[in-house]
């Protein structure tokens, strides 16, 4: 028997209404959860992944993306408990537990952190204080070595000063303190911020041989020969290896007038360490004073090809435009 048309319609707006009942009740037994992806400083991030972890016994995970404008939505999450974590490779992570119920719609905002920032979110106060300071510190010194690279002496002299009042036990920063205020010619300072890094740190090699750079800077040869000796003995026993040592101790050498002991020592400076621009200076130097032009003009030019803004640079080049033909 044949239906009648219409009732085929009657019978299709029939499955329609109950089509509709179907995802009306799937939708009011269901959750969706939305919201904003931010960085620390509070601007939108596209592309974070929004992952949505079900914690109630059963494997369900959902992942989602975010738009341009940070935002996220996903729907048809069962009712329970989920943990939501948004992550992007080079901004940060963050996650947070969450509870849905039936129909719910939550909105759930959370901002990216690094894990340093996580960490220090977890801190008490008294600890976030001296987390902070030991930042500071790292900063300011990282600043200061890289000024100090740069010929930038006034600055990196500043960036370890602030470094200083950050974490005022800093043997390292004293003594790189030092060594700018030597290279500024500013000897007292820089005295001084050695025996400071030596009253932190007193077996370090390193500090007395600024110190002997410095006395010997000064024609304080007396107390030059003690620092050098200092810091050979605690870089293992008479310095043989430590080119900053050796050449320490070529200096004080030559400022006795043993110039010959001088050469040798400025020699094994260049073995242990090529790139060593002062001592082809003073290499230069010794050539010049045994009349050997050619070597010294030599030197010469690699000491200002290494150091052309040097503190001899000047002397080097009046040098070289006397004795080169």
């Amino acid at each position: 028997m044949f239906e009648s048309s219409r009732w085929r319609r009657l019978r299709v707006a029939v499955v329609v209404l109950m089509s509709a009942s179907v995802v009306a009740v799937s939708a009011q037994n269901s959750a969706r959860v939305f919201g904003v992806i931010t960085d620390r400083s509070g601007q939108p991030v596209a592309g974070a992944t929004v992952t949505l972890e079900f914690a109630g016994g059963l494997t369900r995970n959902y992942e989602v993306t975010t738009n341009e404008a940070g935002e996220y939505l996903q729907i048809g999450l069962a009712r329970g408990p989920y943990t939501l974590t948004a992550t992007l490779e080079g901004v940060g992570v963050n996650r947070v537990g969450i509870d849905l119920v039936v129909g719910q719609e939550r909105e759930q905002n959370l901002m990216l952190l690094t894990v340093e920032e996580i960490y220090r979110d977890s801190l008490s106060g008294a600890e976030r204080a001296a987390f902070d300071a030991r930042n500071a510190t790292t900063d300011a010194f990282e600043q200061g070595l890289a000024a100090a690279r740069a010929g930038e002496l006034e600055a990196a002299a500043g960036h370890l000063r602030n470094a200083l009042e950050a974490t005022p036990d800093c043997a390292e920063c004293q003594r790189n303190l030092g060594i700018v205020y030597g290279r500024m010619e500013a000897y007292a300072e820089a005295e001084a911020a050695f025996r400071a890094a030596l009253a932190l740190d007193p077996e370090n090699a390193e500090t007395y041989d600024g110190l002997a750079e410095i006395y010997n800077a000064q024609r304080r040869f007396d107390d030059a020969a003690e620092a050098s000796a200092a810091a050979a003995r605690l870089s293992g026993g008479g310095g043989g290896d430590d080119p900053t040592a050796v050449f320490d101790q070529g200096l004080i050498f030559w400022n006795a007038g043993r110039l010959d002991e001088a050469r040798q020592q400025f020699e094994r400076t260049l073995q242990l360490d090529p790139e060593h621009g002062e001592a082809h200076y003073w290499l230069g130097m010794a050539n010049l004073n045994g009349g050997q032009m050619a070597e010294a003009a030599a030197e010469f030019r690699i000491y200002l090809d290494r150091e052309p803004n040097g503190r001899f640079a000047a002397t080097a080049t009046g040098i070289l435009s006397s004795i080169q033909p």
